[in-house]
């Protein structure tokens, strides 16, 4: 065994722990997705309204994706220690599919953004028609105020125009105030009496009162976040091209050697 061909397998086997990494921090997204109470709170309210459960089965393809990663990643460290050629093709084919599934991941998304942007948007303000059937819903809509700072699917106004019957005759729930916590379970409204004040007379002011509606909060919260994910894919694709060229370089310099 030479000098580079004994590189190769080293630099494959660091490569491999990163890989391996990126594996289970994808695997740690989707089990966030599927425990986080915000997240669960948004699902519910897709779901009073569409039945299909989006966010579960997005969480679902990240905990799988990242298994398969995590596989994928040990299968790479195998195929580098023993420089068996037969699992080294193995695991070059593996990391091209997982590329070209993040490819057409991609593209997909890309494709129906505004599809699923509209479909949020029709997802939130059907639920209301729904709030005074359901303590779930009304519940889940308290989260998701508390969680991304808004208030109703378009604004606050939504409330009064759904005709929402609220505790105290209120005319928006305590957590489209302005909180001084972050608990949706026990919110504590800045000024309770300003807030519900600013809602009945429509004031500008939005000291006490959430004006925004939470459609335009979670678009502009993963408008926010979106530089970073797309960063993250890149580096995510851009490793797994480099295994795929580390493995071929290994794949070139492996000789005879043959391990099945």
């Amino acid at each position: 065994m030479g000098f580079s061909q004994g590189f190769a397998k080293f630099i494959l086997i660091v490569f491999n722990a990163i890989f391996l990494l990126s594996g289970i921090a994808i695997l740690g997204v989707g089990i966030w997705l599927k425990v986080d109470k915000n997240i669960v709170n948004m699902q519910k309210l897709i779901q009073f309204d569409s039945k299909d459960p989006y966010l579960d089965n997005a969480a679902w393809v990240l905990i799988g994706f990242g298994v398969f990663v995590l596989l994928v990643g040990g299968f790479g460290f195998f195929a580098a220690v023993t420089q068996n050629k037969f699992f080294l093709v193995m695991y070059i084919g593996s990391l091209v599919i997982i590329f070209l599934g993040e490819l057409g991941g991609g593209i997909t998304a890309a494709v129906f953004k505004s599809q699923v942007e509209d479909g949020m948007e029709t997802i939130l303000s059907n639920t209301f028609k729904k709030y005074n059937n359901s303590s779930l819903v009304a519940t889940a809509w308290d989260f998701i105020q508390v969680w991304l700072t808004c208030c109703g699917a378009k604004g606050y106004l939504d409330y009064p125009a759904n005709n929402v019957s609220l505790a105290k005759n209120y005319t928006v729930p305590i957590s489209c105030c302005v909180l001084s916590n972050n608990d949706p379970e026990d919110p504590k409204p800045k000024n309770e009496t300003i807030c519900e004040s600013d809602a009945k007379k429509n004031n500008t002011r939005n000291d006490y009162l959430k004006k925004k509606g939470c459609y335009d909060s979670f678009r502009d919260k993963i408008k926010s976040h979106l530089g970073m994910i797309i960063g993250v894919a890149i580096g995510i694709a851009m490793i797994q091209l480099l295994g795929v060229f580390l493995g071929c370089c290994l794949f070139k310099k492996s000789g005879d050697v043959d391990v099945m």
